[in-house]
């Protein structure tokens, strides 16, 4: 719905005009006097304001020229309504930015036909804005499903001519390592935030610095410096401005943790590159974002300069041309040569280091934590590059683009997924890798989900790659499944499955995890397990519950189905989709179904777990239970002819009863399988102790029983 604001200090003619525009599709409002005007502006951010010129207080002119200026109501069309005809009157209007013009009286016929010739440019004006934001996004998605594929990525290139040459310009270029990587454990919005706050932050010192020709490239940037007369050597200055970014990026690093802590992202780091050298300026770009862009050879040493700072370990990396022209104040690391594709002469690079805070003087502030907080520029000359209006504008333009990078990376992956889901391996486009694993076959399909294997690229290791449609992207299937790897990065066991990578878009998620080639436990069981080995296996699945209850993680969904066989016949714990975090609050969710599936298994749910009572590490301690006197058993302890009665049978009936020979368990399964989680084991440890005691009674009943035989 369209609103509109009619600011008008005539009560009559205010009256008029809400009559004339009266409509259900267009939300009114209105306010005598220009203050006012702009209050409600502020509070309702309308479409199109109606306003009148000579008022008491704020005049028109004023409310339009504080339209304009902020940046929050500066898209609102404004029209101009005044008993005044002069041209001049017009001219001034028009010059701070006004749309259209009517002069009073007018009938209802005219303030009609002028709001919807408002709204017809406005319309014309959405579509031109929005093709030129898709050209941008689709340019940017390309990008990074480059970087999500694994490949490598080159800036801009024109084939036209250049329209300036900048002879002894440097180059800086700046990007988030693993950002793809990031950007898969967050949502659009937690995105756009984080590079928003990010580009904002550090652009400031690219611009003080005199920066020019500012790029933001997705997460990356990219900016020229050229000589200025009274200034610091182009090479220098873009080397302070990138030791100021490393300081203010640093500072973020614990922004970022504090912001998403349960994403567990990695360590929030950004290389830089910088070359020097010829620079060609040309026009690149689509409509109103067509601009002056940097391109030629010195930006793609730059960039592969960038690229090379993580392979290297260094933040700033800088070609030795650049590093020759560098004065005391920077320190001059470890030094090396590297190979950029489409030159063959190698280029020699050194690693430059921040300056110390003794060397930087009243550049950096600190906060009482000692995290750099404000970089504090100088000389005196370049502050004044830092103007307000500046400054507002560098932020509304980060915030833009970042919303606009957002949407492209999950775009990306989203494609990216939605091939895989579809089995699509072959053909130019293929997904044949994904944020480094090369993907080799499918070891399966179902109607959600899709399963591959895959060669991690960093050990050559195997893992399985699952790609599972999430339906409603706000929906509790994506928090569960990002759950998982949440809870999972937390712990380091082998009885543990290891999760490697996880990331989500709108519509499907993956999770990258070890890859068990001999299946689950169910597969393997046949019947009743000997005794010793029963034992061996519940010993495993004890260490492993132990290890997450320590980090107050309850499994909620123990059974021989989420119990991986390794090659050595380890047993590992996995899938721990529906677990719970017991330090936070718990949502009772034993009755909910998520597409078809119920949240915990009937056949191993603890009576508290089936009546949504808080859950303890004793819960899965039950269902342990269960599993015990399966393995030995060859079925489970209570069966139903419904789940209402299975459950029932958990709640209610009596503890099981092993035959003799097994009597030595006994003991474990009551304690095991108690009704009450208070007369269950207090923990994981005390079942293994036990577990232990009745190995050894079971060893000794076997000795005797074989030496009976043999006497017989």
């Amino acid at each position: 719905m369209l609103t509109v604001l009619i600011v008008e200090d005539d009560e009559e003619i205010r009256a008029k005009a809400l009559r004339a525009l009266a409509s259900p599709d267009i939300k009114l409002a209105s306010a005598a006097n220009g203050r006012l005007g702009l209050e409600q502006a502020a509070l309702l951010r309308p479409d199109i304001v109606i306003c009148d010129v000579d008022m008491p207080e704020v005049n028109g002119f004023d409310v339009l020229a504080a339209l304009k200026a902020d940046e929050q109501l500066a898209s609102a069309q404004v029209m101009m309504l005044t008993s005044l005809s002069s041209r001049n009157s017009i001219r001034l209007g028009m010059s701070l930015g006004a749309d259209d013009y009517l002069t009073k009286p007018f009938t209802d016929a005219e303030i009609i036909e002028a709001v919807q010739g408002l709204i017809r440019r406005r319309g014309r004006l959405e579509v031109l804005k929005g093709a030129v934001v898709k050209k941008a996004e689709d340019s940017l998605r390309g990008r990074f499903a480059q970087q999500i594929a694994g490949e490598d990525w080159s800036p801009p290139e024109s084939d036209g001519p250049a329209e300036q040459l900048l002879p002894e310009a440097a180059v800086l270029f700046a990007d988030i390592r693993g950002f793809t990587s990031m950007a898969e454990k967050l949502s659009s919005q937690e995105v756009a935030s984080l590079l928003a706050e990010y580009f904002e932050r550090v652009c400031e010192p690219v611009v003080a610095h005199g920066g020019q020709f500012l790029k933001l490239l997705g997460d990356g940037l990219m900016t020229v410096f050229v000589p200025e007369p009274g200034l610091a050597a182009a090479s220098v200055r873009a080397v302070r401005a990138a030791t100021e970014m490393l300081a203010l990026t640093r500072g973020l690093a614990a922004w970022v943790t504090l912001t998403f802590p349960d994403a567990r992202l990695a360590p929030f780091r950004v290389g830089f590159g910088i070359h020097c050298g010829e620079v060609a300026i040309t026009q690149l770009g689509v409509g109103a974002r067509k601009s002056a862009t940097p391109i030629g050879d010195t930006v793609n040493i730059a960039a592969r300069l960038e690229g090379a700072s993580k392979e290297l370990g260094w933040d700033i990396v800088a070609s030795r041309a650049v590093a020759q022209q560098l004065d005391d104040s920077v320190t001059i690391g470890a030094t090396s040569t590297i190979t950029v594709r489409g030159r063959e002469t190698p280029i020699e690079v050194c690693e430059l280091r921040a300056a110390t805070d003794r060397q930087r003087g009243d550049m950096v502030r600190r906060d009482a934590a000692g995290s750099v907080d404000t970089v504090v520029l100088h000389p005196q000359a370049l502050r004044s590059r830092l103007d307000g209006e500046a400054i507002t504008r560098l932020r509304a333009d980060a915030r833009e683009h970042a919303g606009l990078a957002a949407r492209a990376v999950k775009d990306a992956l989203g494609d990216k997924l939605s091939a895989l889901r579809a089995g699509a391996l072959h053909g130019p486009d293929a997904p044949l890798r994904l944020q480094g694993f090369r993907i080799l076959r499918q070891l399966g399909r179902g109607g959600m989900s899709s399963v591959y294997l895959a060669r991690r690229e960093e050990d050559e290791e195997l893992v399985v790659l699952k790609v599972l449609a999430l339906g409603d992207p706000a929906g509790d299937l994506r928090a569960r499944f990002m759950r998982e790897f949440s809870l999972l990065s937390a712990v380091r066991h082998p009885n543990v499955v290891r999760i490697f990578n996880q990331g989500f878009s709108d519509d499907a998620a993956y999770i990258a995890m070890e890859y068990f080639e001999n299946g689950d436990l169910r597969s393997r069981m046949t019947g009743p397990m000997p005794p010793r080995e029963a034992v061996r296996v519940l010993l495993q699945v004890v260490d492993a519950l132990a290890a997450v209850h320590d980090l107050g993680i309850v499994h909620r969904d123990l059974k021989p189905e989420n119990l991986m066989v390794r090659a050595n016949a380890d047993v590992v714990l996995a899938d721990f989709g529906i677990a719970k975090a017991t330090g936070g609050e718990l949502a009772a969710q034993t009755t909910i179904t998520l597409l078809g599936e119920m949240v915990g298994s009937p056949s191993y749910m603890s009576p508290e777990q089936i009546a949504g009572a808080g859950l303890t590490g004793r819960s899965d301690l039950y269902s342990l239970g269960i599993l015990l006197y399966e393995l030995v058993m060859g079925e489970r302890p209570y069966q139903g002819r419904s789940v209402l009665e299975l459950l029932s049978l958990h709640a209610r009936a009596a503890l099981p009863q092993l035959p003799p020979h097994l009597q030595a368990l006994q003991p474990v399964l009551e304690g095991l399988l108690a009704k009450r989680p208070a007369d269950r084991f207090s923990d994981a440890r005390e079942v293994a102790v036990a577990l232990r005691v009745a190995a050894r009674r079971l060893e000794a009943a076997a000795a005797s029983r074989d030496s009976g035989q043999d006497a017989s």
